[in-house]
């Protein structure tokens, strides 16, 4: 019963998707139609908005001013959390919009990684995915890993259900994260690449890895779709306010 209930609320989330955000009509960055420029449902001007984007974070990451959790190899993101990456994501998490991934996933593909295995995506608990009707980052892992021809394993587990941590401290996040997550024996001396959709204060990544490691991972490298520009706190999320993303 459970199961026809999750595929009913799948369907629905897709027929939703294809009702909001028609296929190459209108862009799911900023809700212009769609020129010949376009590509995965992004317009040309948010197209090059997102090159700048992942050309800034490649220069952080060279720089080495974000941290790397313990326990975590290297942590490599497509975008910084910002403009057109940041409405992507918006709309993959809280819009159910699973063609936003596509455009996430094609620039991930090209981050940098050592010799990795399998793919796990970090997991959401059971309440969020029913509501959103899929767990994103395995939306995301999945496109990466058909793309790259690496297994995708669901190896990570919540094992109880904590508050969300939108608006929570780096420390707070912290606190509210330990022991809420479990692996299973697929990752035992295997090479784990981590893949999640946004990396804030590194507290999420931080405890899954922990898990993996647990459950005896060789090692953990990480990929996601954005990173926070400011390691501290999660920055002010301005669609909260009612900001709007225009061209």
């Amino acid at each position: 019963m459970k199961k026809h209930a999750c595929r009913l609320l799948s369907h629905i989330s897709a027929w939703l998707d294809d009702l909001l955000f028609p296929q190459d009509v209108v862009c799911l960055c900023c809700d212009h139609a769609l020129g010949s420029d376009a590509k995965n449902g992004v317009c040309g001007g948010c197209l090059r908005a997102l090159d700048a984007l992942a050309r800034r974070q490649e220069e952080l990451e060279k720089q080495g001013v974000l941290p790397v959790p313990h326990g975590i190899r290297y942590i490599h993101a497509a975008f910084v959390y910002e403009g057109q990456a940041r409405m992507l994501i918006r709309r993959l998490k809280y819009e159910s919009v699973r063609r936003a991934a596509l455009a996430l996933a094609q620039q991930m593909v090209f981050l940098p990684s050592d010799e990795e295995e399998i793919i796990v995506p970090v997991p959401t608990d059971k309440g969020r995915e029913r509501k959103r009707g899929f767990n994103q980052s395995s939306v995301l892992a999945r496109h990466i890993g058909n793309t790259l021809g690496m297994q995708v394993t669901e190896a990570l587990v919540r094992v109880d259900v904590r508050r969300p941590q939108t608006g929570l401290t780096g420390r707070e996040r912290e606190k509210n994260l330990v022991g809420c997550m479990a692996a299973s024996e697929a990752v035992s001396g295997k090479r784990v690449l981590l893949v999640d959709d946004v990396c804030t204060t590194g507290a999420t990544l931080r405890e899954a890895a922990r898990a993996l490691l647990a459950a005896g991972a060789a090692g953990v490298g990480v990929f996601t779709a954005a990173r926070a520009a400011r390691a501290a706190d999660e920055p002010r999320d301005p669609f909260a306010a009612g900001e709007i993303l225009r061209k």
